[in-house]
């Protein structure tokens, strides 16, 4: 009977504990609904801040140096790979060179030989988008440093491969129709376009540092003016961070338009040589058929190339950012980071153009 009366008790005591719990929880909900419909914001924000207080345990510094040593040590080993990488697109480039320029030559007997010619094309623009060069290094810079959102960057990295072919087949048509230039001065008219392209990759690099610098000086003036200790979002009227997205959207159009500028205005190696090689054989018009499906299939390799970058970018910054503060902060400070690397990048490529090293795109 006393064993049985205590576990009575026991059921009974749990019951009420619990029943005391539910009621305060329900009568500190109830507080919270009765101050948001009384009070101002702030209260409200209070209540918020209440319930926000149960919140996923944050992320450790272990698990995020072992993340970002794995991206470093990735980083690295593509260092290493880089002139094998290097070789390798050159062969490969050279290799299938060869077969566009016997197939045009077949064309002129057979007509059937145009498919294969087109089929060869479109797999010249992947392997072409695959090979180290200056658009993927734009691209990829740009995209990993700076808050993209992804529709705005496939239509970046399409219109570039398109804008190379497009001027590709303008350049060519006008030298050879307009001025009956031989194939050396389309060469030199070509490098030239390649040295404007990587004076805007530098200009490109001039812009990014100067939007961080300034969004740093803003943020710190609006820190400065708005010194108390409220959280990112304290209700007090004030907003004291800008989300990554808010602080880009501003001038970002602006910057994509210079990387279309800076990618597109170099034309495809590949597409000057197919329309060459098809204005001696008298088929132009099949070399500016080549010329789109090599942009095709540029424009399919360096659309999932900004994929995987903002992929990888979204992993890094889960790890690296715990709050509001601390995203729009590292944000910019990544941005300065990838607007030096353009500067530096623009600066080596312009001076290996002078020494005839430029790099295969």
């Amino acid at each position: 009977m006393k064993s049985a009366y205590n576990s009575t008790s026991e059921a009974d005591h749990t019951s009420l504990a619990s029943s005391s719990c539910c009621h305060q929880h329900e009568h500190h909900h109830e507080t919270c609904q009765h101050h948001s419909e009384v009070t101002d914001d702030g209260h409200n924000a209070a209540c918020e801040h209440h319930h926000a207080d149960v919140s996923p345990t944050p992320i450790s510094w272990l698990t995020r140096t072992v993340v970002l040593l794995l991206f470093l040590g990735s980083g690295y080993y593509l260092w290493l790979q880089w002139p094998a990488m290097l070789i390798t697109s050159i062969k490969w480039q050279r290799d299938i060179n060869g077969q566009l320029s016997d197939l045009l030559y077949d064309a002129q007997q057979n007509i059937t030989a145009a498919y294969s010619l087109a089929g060869l094309s479109f797999l010249y623009g992947i392997f072409h988008s695959l090979g180290p060069g200056h658009g993927k290094m734009i691209v990829t810079t740009y995209l990993a440093t700076n808050p993209a959102k992804i529709k705005a960057s496939l239509i970046m990295t399409v219109v570039s491969a398109f804008v190379q072919a497009v001027v590709a087949i303008t350049l060519v048509s006008i030298l050879l129709v307009f001025f009956k230039s031989s194939m050396r001065q389309v060469n030199d008219a070509a490098d030239q376009f390649i040295s404007y392209s990587f004076m805007a990759m530098l200009l490109l690099g001039v812009i990014v540092i100067y939007r961080s610098l300034k969004q740093a000086w803003q943020l710190r003036s609006a820190q400065r003016h708005h010194h108390h200790d409220h959280g990112d979002d304290c209700g007090c009227g004030h907003k004291h961070f800008a989300n990554a997205d808010e602080i880009n959207n501003a001038t970002s159009l602006r910057e994509y338009m210079v990387i279309v500028f800076s990618i597109g205005i170099r034309p495809c190696t590949g597409a000057i040589l197919v329309l060459l090689f098809a204005n001696m054989v008298g088929l132009y018009w099949l070399g500016v058929i080549s010329a789109i499906l090599m942009a095709v299939g540029t424009a399919l390799t360096t659309s999932g190339i900004a994929l995987l970058t903002l992929s990888g970018k979204k992993i890094v910054s889960r790890y690296l950012a715990t709050n509001q503060r601390q995203r729009t902060m590292t944000s910019i400070i990544v941005k300065l980071i990838g607007g030096i690397l353009l500067v530096l990048l623009g600066l080596l490529l312009l001076n290996g153009h002078s020494y005839g090293m430029s790099p295969v795109l």
